[in-house]
């Protein structure tokens, strides 16, 4: 990330919204709502549609979002109005901040998460990031870990290993977690930040199970997946595994690792189980 980015202030902030609504000519339309990775300021256009303006400095991963964005061009996902990827800003049509998956139940959330998962999987375009990649970088990373048990690092390098090299090239969104999916007026629900990858089908499930645990084990939820998306059971299983012991290694504490941790052990293949 860009070091003339990374201390961005409020004042930044400021700025760039004055900036791009004079650009843009927008209006101002509602206080911003300041996110995890992101600023997003309700805007209306010159002729009173509502926007948001979204503002992100120095996103490692704009490029790959404003990508998947734009070709999904509103189909299961919000439509991209305009962007400017040298400051990482976009002008996204407006949907309901207030109303996501999180608030329904385990069943049915699951199962509109996995109808828009299917419809935005497609062939990846180039210069994506590949889970390829990725897996041999966790083959590397993982086994320094001091905190996760030795066989559940071992059994996800082994399987980094054996799935990275053959990773199919599908448009996978590893970020699609409920509150990512949003309310929308014309559809129901539409996936919004999407952090998307080259790869198999079967990832980026694991942050489809973190925090519903209280209501389903990770199989059944899993197994929701795997029926709706018709993917590769084993490979899901596998994938989700492996998700679950990273992101474990990159948290090692609070409920985050908790239900990383519970993930991990319910989906532990059956060849890797310690005897």
């Amino acid at each position: 990330m860009p070091s003339s980015r990374e201390s961005s202030s409020s004042a930044d902030i400021s700025e760039l919204v004055r900036t791009y609504l004079d650009r843009w000519s927008l209006r101002l339309d509602g206080s911003a709502i300041a996110g995890n990775n992101a600023t997003v300021q309700p805007v209306r256009t010159t002729h009173g549609v509502a926007a948001m303006l979204r503002l992100e400095p120095g996103s490692p991963s704009f490029a790959s979002e404003i990508v998947a964005l734009t070709l999904w061009d509103g189909d299961g996902a919000v439509r991209v109005y305009d962007h400017d990827a040298a400051d990482c800003v976009m002008l996204l049509e407006r949907l309901d901040s207030t109303r996501n998956l999180e608030a329904l139940p385990v069943e049915e959330a699951a199962a509109i998460a996995g109808q828009l998962r299917a419809r935005l999987s497609r062939p990846a375009p180039d210069g994506l990031r590949t889970l390829e990649a990725l897996a041999k970088r966790w083959t590397e990373e993982l086994p320094r870990d001091q905190i996760v048990p030795r066989h559940l690092l071992d059994a996800a390098v082994g399987l980094c290993r054996e799935l990275g090299p053959g990773a199919d090239r599908y448009m996978v969104n590893a970020d699609q977690h409920y509150q990512n999916v949003l309310a929308a007026d014309r559809e129901p629900w539409l996936v919004i930040d999407p952090h998307v990858f080259a790869g198999d089908r079967e990832f980026g499930l694991d942050t489809l199970l973190w925090g519903r645990l209280h209501e389903r084990t990770a199989r059944w939820i899993l197994d929701v997946f795997i029926d709706v998306e018709d993917l590769d059971a084993a490979k899901a299983q596998a994938w989700t595994f492996v998700d679950a012991v990273a992101k474990w290694v990159s948290a090692p504490q609070g409920r985050w690792a908790r239900d990383c941790a519970t993930i991990a052990h319910d989906l532990l293949p059956a060849r890797a189980t310690p005897h």
